[in-house]
């Protein structure tokens, strides 16, 4: 009995000292990482699509302006 309390303790203090929060880093900035090139494509798709929702809005208030009427006569 004795020596399998002194296994579970054994363990608990490897398990706790393995667990140790100060020894932590924390994670690298992306410009840092493999992935830097991915994000700065992700932000300029993401610039770009800025860019084309205010055209859009600005085709839509034409087309409201304009009452969307069909000037073509059929």
């Amino acid at each position: 009995m004795h020596r399998s309390a002194m296994i579970v303790v054994s363990a608990l203090v490897l398990t706790f000292a393995a667990c140790d929060p100060s020894k932590d880093e924390p994670p690298p900035d992306i410009e840092d990482t493999i992935f830097d090139e991915q994000v700065r494509a992700l932000d300029r798709g993401r610039s770009v699509e800025d860019i084309q929702d205010e055209h859009m809005k600005k085709l839509k208030k034409s087309v409201d302006a304009s009452d969307g009427s069909d000037t073509r006569g059929d």
